[in-house]
C-alpha cells in the first residue's frame, strides 16, 4: 500500500527524542508555483512547486532551509530535496513517514557539532492513513539538523524524516477528503482524511477504504470489503472520468447485501474526487458493475435560531420571537438556565435549579435533579443526555419517562467537560474541556443497538481541537463541524474546526457566553452576557440590533 507522510504520537515527545517529522514535506520558502497536469482529470487541481537545488559554497542555514524549501516537490521521489543530503543519507532519508502542519516561522540557531536546529510553531500532523491530529496550544518545538562537509559543500547527514509544511503550502498541496464507512446501523459515516493532490489520489482512497476506519472507530464503525480485499493491479486508473477499480477475489464471493453496501461506499466517498464521474468495480474474473459518484443523502437542513425573550420561547424571526406551542409557557415557568430542543421541535431538555426537566405536550417532568449539571442534549433518537460534574454517576443517557443509565467516559481523570454535545447522526460525541490555559474538543465514537440505543462511548477520546483561552461552550454545525466558545481577557473567542481539520480562528465576541450553531456556519449566533446576540458577517462578528434582549440561546438536538 502506498504510504503518505505519517507523524504519530505526541509531537513535543517526538522533537524531544529528536526522531520526530522524519520524512515530513517541507514548506517552500521560494520557487514558482508551476499548473499541473492538464490532461489527467485527477491533477487538475494540482499545485506544484519548483525548488532550487543547492548553490556552491551556500552555509550551514541556507543548506537546511532548502532542504526543506525543496522537499515541497515530490517530483522524482523527492529528487531535489535529496542534492541537500550526503550520500549515505539521502538513500535513508524517508520522505513518506509523516507531514507536519506548521505557521511557518522558523527562527534558526547553531550549535555545537555542526548542528542546525529551527524551531517550528506546530499546528497539526498527518499519518500515514491521511489521519489529522491537531496540536495543542505550545512554545515552539525544536528539530535537528547534523551536517558535514562533502567535497567542501554543506550537506546533511541527519534530519527528522517527513515533511515539513506551512499551513497555506499544505493546503495548496494536500486535499481534505471525506472517507464514508458504515455504522452499526448501516448507514455512512464520514471520516476525514487528508491527502498529498497527485493522479494516484484515487488509488490511495480507495487503498484507505479498503483499510478502514482509524483505530479509535473501529468498535464503531467498519468498511463493507471483506478481510484481504486489495486492488488487483495496485492501482486506480481513470478514463475519461470513470474510476476502474479492479480488487481482489474475496469480493467475489460476497454477498449481495454486502457488494450493495461497498457499492454505497465508493459511491459517497469518490464523490469527493475531481475528475471522477463514475466507477467500473470487478472482482477477479467477476464485473461486479457501474455506478455513478454521488454524494450521499444528508437529512439536515439550517435550523431555526430559537431563544427566550420577554416571556416567549420560540423561533427568533425578523426581530421577533414565534411561539413554540408545546413548549413555550413550560420553558419560560421553569426559569430555564439552558435548553436543548429535539431535532423534531417537539420536546425540550431543560436544565435550571431544579435540574434537568423535560418538556413536550403532555407538560413537565423533571428527569435528573443531580446538582452541578451543565446543559443537557438529545441526539435524533429522542434520548437525553446529562452530565453531573459532582457523584459518581457524570454521564447519564435515558429516554423521557425511563430510568437513565450510566456511560463510562473516555474524557481522563481530572477532565471536567463545561459542554457536551453529540453529532446530527449520534455517532459521536465531544466534550469541551480545560487544559490548563487551553481548550480541547474531546471526540469519542457513540456505540448503539439497531434500534438506536446508546450502549456506550469509545475508549478513546480524540483531541480534535485546540484553542487558546478557558472553555465556554460548542455546538456541533454538522457532521463535520463545529464552532467552539473560548475565554481570553473579556472576550468570548470562536474558533470553527471538526474531526480531521485545520482550526479556523474568526475573532471575538465582547462577553461571549453561549454559542449555537443554527445547523450552519452561516447562522451560528454567540449570545453575550448582556443578552445581544451576534452573528458573522464578513471577518468579524457583529451585534444584530434586532436581535438584544435576549434571556436563554437554545441549541437543537
Amino acid at each position: 500500500m502506498t504510504k503518505r507522510p505519517h507523524l504519530r504520537g505526541a509531537l513535543a515527545a517526538a522533537v524531544i527524542a529528536l526522531v520526530a517529522l522524519t520524512g515530513c514535506q517541507a514548506v517552500p520558502d521560494a520557487g514558482p508555483v508551476q499548473p499541473g497536469l492538464t490532461e489527467l482529470s485527477q491533477g487538475d487541481r494540482q499545485v506544484r512547486f519548483n525548488p532550487n537545488g543547492p548553490a556552491v559554497d551556500a552555509d550551514a542555514q541556507e543548506i537546511v532551509r532548502g532542504f526543506i524549501n525543496a522537499a515541497s516537490s515530490n517530483a522524482d521521489n523527492y529528487a531535489v530535496a535529496r542534492e541537500f543530503l550526503t550520500p549515505s543519507y539521502s538513500e535513508q532519508w524517508d520522505p513518506s513517514a509523516g507531514v507536519l502542519v506548521d505557521e511557518g516561522t522558523r527562527p534558526y540557531r547553531e550549535e555545537e557539532g555542526n548542528v542546525s536546529v529551527l524551531s517550528l510553531s506546530t499546528i497539526a500532523d498527518v499519518d500515514e492513513h491521511g489521519v489529522m491530529t491537531s496540536a495543542a496550544p505550545s512554545p515552539t518545538i525544536d528539530v535537528r539538523f547534523e551536517l558535514e562537509e562533502q567535497d567542501g559543500q554543506w550537506r546533511i547527514s541527519s534530519a527528522p524524516t517527513g515533511v515539513i509544511l506551512e499551513r497555506t503550502t499544505f493546503e495548496q498541496t494536500w486535499t481534505r477528503q471525506e472517507l464514508f464507512f458504515l455504522n452499526q446501523r448501516g448507514a455512512l459515516v464520514p471520516d476525514s482524511r487528508w491527502f498529498l493532490n497527485r493522479p494516484s489520489l484515487a488509488s490511495e482512497i480507495v487503498e484507505e477504504l479498503l483499510e478502514g476506519p482509524m483505530a479509535p472507530y473501529r468498535d464503531t464503525l467498519h468498511t463493507a470489503f471483506p478481510g484481504g480485499t486489495r486492488l488487483a493491479n495496485g492501482s486506480v486508473p481513470i478514463i475519461e472520468g470513470t474510476a476502474e477499480i479492479a480488487l481482489s477475489t474475496e469480493l467475489a464471493e460476497a454477498s449481495e447485501a454486502t457488494l450493495e453496501d461497498v457499492s454505497r461506499q465508493l459511491t459517497a466517498t469518490l464523490d469527493g474526487v475531481s475528475g471522477v464521474t463514475d466507477y467500473d468495480l470487478s472482482a477477479g474474473n467477476l464485473n461486479i458493475g457501474s455506478r455513478d459518484v454521488e454524494a450521499p443523502e444528508i437529512d439536515q437542513e439550517p435550523q431555526a435560531t430559537i431563544v427566550e425573550r420577554n416571556g416567549g420561547f420560540g423561533v427568533l424571526s425578523g426581530g421577533d420571537v414565534d411561539p413554540l406551542n408545546t413548549l413555550d409557557e413550560p420553558v419560560v415557568d421553569l426559569d430555564a438556565e439552558a435548553v436543548s430542543v429535539a431535532p423534531t421541535l417537539q420536546g425540550a431538555a431543560v436544565l435550571s435549579e431544579r435540574g434537568v426537566s423535560w418538556v413536550d405536550d403532555t407538560g413537565v417532568a423533571l428527569i435528573d435533579a443531580r446538582a452541578g449539571q451543565i446543559a443537557p442534549v438529545i441526539d435524533e433518537f429522542g434520548y437525553v443526555w446529562t452530565y453531573a460534574s459532582r457523584g459518581t454517576d457524570g454521564l447519564v443517557v435515558r429516554i423521557p419517562g425511563e430510568d437513565g443509565v450510566s456511560v463510562d467516559t473516555p474524557w481522563g481523570a481530572g477532565r471536567t467537560p463545561v459542554a457536551i454535545g453529540l453529532s446530527p447522526s449520534g455517532s459521536r460525541i465531544a466534550a469541551l474541556v480545560a487544559d490548563e490555559e487551553n481548550s480541547v474538543l474531546l471526540v469519542a465514537p457513540v456505540t448503539r443497538d439497531d434500534d438506536g440505543r446508546p450502549t456506550g462511548l469509545g475508549d478513546t477520546a480524540v483531541q480534535e481541537l485546540w484553542t487558546s483561552g478557558a472553555p465556554v461552550d460548542f455546538d456541533w454545525i454538522d457532521e463535520q463541524q463545529f464552532a467552539v466558545l473560548s475565554r481570553v481577557g473579556e472576550g468570548g473567542k470562536v474558533t470553527f474546526g471538526g474531526p480531521g481539520q485545520l482550526i479556523t480562528e474568526t475573532g471575538s465576541v465582547p462577553g461571549g457566553v453561549h454559542i449555537s450553531s443554527g445547523g450552519a456556519r452561516t447562522q451560528v449566533r454567540v449570545l453575550d452576557e448582556n443578552g445581544d446576540l451576534y452573528a458573522l458577517q464578513g471577518q468579524a462578528w457583529q451585534r444584530q440590533e434586532r436581535e438584544r434582549g435576549i434571556d436563554v440561546l437554545a441549541k437543537v438536538g
